[in-house]
Formats: structure tokens, sequence, C-alpha cells
């Protein structure tokens, strides 16, 4: 089962994120012998670069290359005859992913035809398709099905009970890439677990969600292969006030640094905030609760924020503050776009088949599923009303705003 983060009764997924591993055929210019002793270039073309954008490429796990405008490129360390290249993305330039083609080979002769793509983020982006795997909550089950499952491009979201008797683990693929999946024991105090998200940061690998099975707590990372990698993290004391909280997070916010969520650890409760390569500045807004109002309560508000480029977060629970003051809907909008969300609430479904027909349908039409929700308009003492709830983001570029799930 999850470790549950203190304060969200509800909230998206969280999910992930991001950053390139490319590999192709043998893409040199090769002649059916080498020369004894040579040695030989490895470069390509650019295609789609924008202006002002760079991109990082490494060779082999090192030799840095800094690729600032489209057209040839080549490594400045030139390879022995018959040694192996293999040419990936360090980093994204911001607002844009890059994908490799004939990437790694075995070189007999200048390899000249590797070829780098880049375009807008969010042209990179697919319609939502989702499939449902077997529930694991065990350390190394989910990794290994994670990593099964990350091959074939689908993203990990989380474990979700369909029914009383039926749970399965939710993937979605969005995004034309692949993902690696690392676990780590989760450290003992916060000053650690900073530490630990950093350094996994600075290798590309995002904080993907707290797992315990029981016998060990473990943080688990995703690797994006068309990350805008590297992430970086902080971590605050948590806010108990709504008016504490958002002066934490929109001053997080206004640096780059997106709200992940609350973790207790050391005895201790924290909020987590992560940043990735974008620019994106994020805004964010509190809005009355709507666990007590029926569904239509709910999206007349999501949909009055989304118009306005706010995307629903989760509700929330301030402790520092009375009543039915304590809980609140917040909202998050990235301050340099101008996008746009619209949600939709539809009927439960009975299992988890019904659920996958239902998501996949709606993501032919670009909506992502944001989850399932519990709505009490006759109070909490009566039977709840359940709602699949499906958000759509149009004009929306940025990983962390117009996936399935915070890729962070």
């Amino acid at each position: 089962m999850s470790i549950q983060q203190q304060g969200f009764r509800w909230g998206l997924a969280g999910l992930v994120s991001l950053l390139l591993v490319a590999c192709g055929g043998d893409g040199s210019d090769k002649d059916s012998t080498s020369t004894p002793g040579a040695t030989y270039s490895v470069g390509g073309q650019v295609t789609g670069l924008a202006a002002g954008k760079v991109v990082v490429l490494q060779n082999r796990g090192g030799d840095d290359l800094t690729v600032s405008a489209n057209g040839g490129f080549t490594f400045g360390t030139r390879l022995s005859a018959n040694a192996a290249y293999a040419v990936t993305i360090k980093t994204q330039p911001a607002g844009q992913r890059c994908t490799l083609a004939g990437a790694s080979g075995t070189v007999t002769a200048n390899v000249s035809n590797i070829s780098l793509n880049c375009q807008d983020a969010s042209a990179a982006m697919i319609k939502p398709i989702y499939l449902a795997d077997t529930y694991r909550a065990d350390r190394a089950g989910l990794l290994a099905q994670a990593n099964a499952q990350g091959s074939n491009g689908y993203a990990y979201l989380f474990g979700s009970a369909v029914t009383a008797a039926e749970y399965i683990n939710l993937y979605v693929k969005d995004l034309a890439t692949t993902y690696t999946w690392e676990a780590l024991d989760l450290p003992a105090t916060a000053t650690a677990l900073q530490a630990q998200l950093n350094a996994q940061g600075a290798r590309g690998y995002a904080r993907g969600t707290f797992m315990t099975d029981g016998a060990v707590n473990s943080v688990f990372y995703v690797k994006d292969a068309q990350g805008l990698a590297p992430f970086s993290y902080e971590l605050l004391p948590s806010q108990n006030s709504s008016s504490a909280f958002l002066n934490q997070a929109n001053a997080q916010g206004a640096r780059g640094f997106h709200f992940v969520g609350n973790f207790i650890i050391g005895g201790a409760t924290v909020a987590i905030y992560g940043k990735d390569r974008s620019n994106a500045r994020y805004v964010y807004a509190l809005q009355a609760p709507t666990g007590e109002a029926a569904p239509e309560s709910f999206l007349a508000q999501a949909n009055a924020q989304g118009q306005q480029g706010y995307r629903f977060v989760g509700e929330y629970v301030f402790a520092g503050e009375p009543g039915g003051q304590a809980f609140k809907n917040i909202y998050v909008k990235d301050s340099t776009q101008a996008a746009s969300f619209d949600y939709k609430a539809l009927g439960a479904t009975t299992n988890s088949g019904a659920l996958l027909t239902q998501a996949n349908a709606e993501g032919q039409s670009g909506y992502f599923y944001a989850g399932s929700m519990i709505f009490f308009p006759y109070g909490y003492g009566q039977p709840g009303v359940v709602r699949n709830v499906y958000g759509k983001p149009t004009n929306c570029s940025g990983t962390v705003m117009c996936r399935s799930g915070s890729p962070l």
C-alpha cells in the first residue's frame, strides 16, 4: 500500500518524470573494413531546435556536447576502429523534447547520420491510452512491472481499488517515450531525503511515489526518456493555515518549484517542492471545498478556474483552521502560458474493464483520467456519490500541467 501524504483527502496522482534514454541501430557510415590504428568522428544532424534553445548530448556517458543550432554536430572525441558509440540526451531544451535515431553502433568509419529531432513539448504529447496490470505493492514486484510497462511507453500512475474486491495498477501512455524506474530505501530524516531526491534528480530520475510493502519503505524514481531533467527538490516546513500555504507555495512557484505534496518523515511533516528545467512559474489559488456538494458544484468551480488557466490539484486539509474552514480546494496555473482546462465527471464503473473502456474513450477526446471522487451532497452520514473525473488541457505546454499526473 502507498504511504499516505498527510493533508490530502483526494488529489491527482503524482507521477512523474523525465530524461531521454535513446538507442538505435548501427548508424555509422562504414566500409566493409576499417584501417588499423585509425580514429573516427561521431556526429549527425539536428532539426527542429528552436532559436535560443540548447540541448546537451553525451556519447558513452561522457564527452558532453552542447548543441544550440540546427545542422551538423560532431563530438570532440574521436573513437578507435570497432569501438562502440552510444549517444544519449543529457539535458533537454527548455520547453522542447528531442528524440534520437541511429544513436548507437560500432565505429568502422566516420559516423555522420545520427538524427536528433526536436519539437515543442506539447506537440510530443499523445492522446492518453490506459491499461491495467496486476496489483503489486511489493517493492520488487512493482519495480519489475513498472519497468516492463515502461519499456513499452506506459507510465505507472497509481494502485487503485476499482471495487471492494478488485485492485489494479493503472498505467498511461501519453508521450512517445519510454520509462526506467529505480527504488531506494526511504531515508530516516528530511535532510537525508532531500539529499537523495536531488542526487537522483541530477541523474534524470524524478520522484515517482513513496511506497511501503510492510517490510521496507521505499522511494520510487522514474526516468522519462524525453524529460526535462535535471530535477531539483526542496523540503520546507508544512503549513497549517491556508494563508501560510499560499505564501509558501506562491513564493516557491515564482522560482519554478511545483508543490508535490506533504509527507511525514522523521516525526515531522514537510512540504515537498520539485523543479525541472522548464521556465514554468506556478501560481496557486484556494477555493471553497466541494466534498459535501453535488458533483455539479465541483464541475462548475473546476471549469470556472480552468478557464482562467488553473488546474485542479485536490482538496486539502489545513489543520490549523477551525471547522469547515479547514478544507480548501487547491488549484495551480503556470503564469508563463495561456492554457485552459475543462472537466467532466462520469458515472462510476463497476470493474477494471469498464474503467479502461471509459478512460480510453475519453482519452481519444483528449481527456486524462484524474481519478475517482466521492461527493456527499446529503452529508457525510449518508451514502456518497462516486464519479470518475476527467480533465482536458488546451493550449497547454509542459509536462507538469498537461499530463495525466504530475511528473514531479
